[in-house]
């Protein structure tokens, strides 16, 4: 596992430092986008963070609304990850997701630091990170998946369909894997989070 984890890493590198640089870039480029609102935004934007946030002050979700949340966002991202990969134009499709992930993500970090300073900041490294730290490199690995499976599929235009079905299936199984790796981080969104939230309200 370790050797064809190496293996994986270093045939993919270059696709790595890719991924990881639109992926910086789009964090980046929502952290410079909280500056440009107008005041209006910036007010209707504060409502509703401060709406958001009070409902952290509940029980949160039950476990068969957290579980379906986390499941249905998983599959939505990896799926339509696996299906651009399966075509021709998925690549730049791909990259463009990864971008605005860490758009949206650079966007509400920078929103909450602005708006709350440091109770923004407690609650981005409290309530944010975690469940990040294991959705991140996952899209990352899918993204990978995805955009191999999409080169391989150019460089092997005119190859019988009985070449190209393993590699779909071996594909697809590792964005299955990927999605239960996404599931965890669903779960950990919605049951850790809230909970480091609740504690910033109450301490920050």
């Amino acid at each position: 596992m370790e050797r064809a984890l190496t293996r994986h890493l270093k045939d993919n590198l270059g696709l790595y430092l890719l991924v990881g640089f639109f992926f910086l870039a789009g964090i980046i480029t929502g952290t410079i986008a909280v500056n440009f609102l107008e005041p209006q935004q910036v007010s209707q934007l504060g409502a509703y963070l401060d709406k958001v946030l009070s409902q952290f002050k509940g029980e949160g979700p039950g476990f068969n609304q957290a579980a379906y949340q986390a499941l249905l966002g998983a599959l939505r991202e990896t799926g339509l990850i696996w299906f651009l990969g399966l075509t021709v134009i998925g690549i730049p499709l791909i990259i463009g997701l990864i971008f605005l992930k860490g758009l949206i993500l650079g966007f509400t970090v920078g929103f909450l630091v602005q708006q709350k300073a440091l109770q923004g900041m407690a609650f981005s490294f409290l309530a944010l990170l975690p469940p990040n730290i294991i959705q991140i490199p996952a899209l990352f690995i899918a993204a990978i998946l995805g955009i191999s499976f999409s080169i391989g599929l150019m460089r092997g235009r005119g190859q019988a369909e009985a070449a190209i079905l393993p590699r779909f299936l071996t594909y697809s199984f590792l964005m299955l894997l990927v999605t239960l790796v996404l599931v965890g981080g669903g779960l950990v969104e919605g049951y850790l989070s809230p909970f480091f939230a609740r504690i910033v309200l109450a301490y920050f």
